[in-house]
């Protein structure tokens, strides 16, 4: 019997802003270069802006476009759930990044 590919997590930390964009785009090209669904993780994400948001949207299409998942996970910190509130690409406040996914404008 065939092994199913190994999921691939992305589990950043702290604040992701645009300085680390090209981090956050690395992390996701290595997790692209496996085989498995990928699975962004919010626990530790302290704060970020639109270029990172960006690149989560980019990645979701990508997924879709090479059938293969984009999943969200994990608490999501108050700063964040805040500024994504405030900016208007959720309506209400996610608790978690099921949540989030469930929540994002178009994703």
């Amino acid at each position: 019997m065939a092994k199913a590919p190994a999921t691939q997590e992305i589990a950043p930390v702290g604040k992701l802003f645009i300085d680390r964009a090209s981090e956050i785009h690395s992390m996701l090209r290595k997790a692209f270069a496996g085989k498995g669904d990928i699975l962004f993780r919010w626990d530790a994400v302290e704060d970020m802006d639109l270029p990172v948001l960006q690149l989560l949207y980019a990645a979701r299409k990508e997924a879709a476009q090479t059938g293969r998942e984009f999943h969200f996970l994990g608490l999501i910190k108050d700063r964040v759930a805040s500024r994504l509130t405030v900016s208007g690409f959720v309506a209400g406040t996610p608790l978690s990044g099921e949540e989030l996914e469930a929540d994002l404008v178009d994703f």
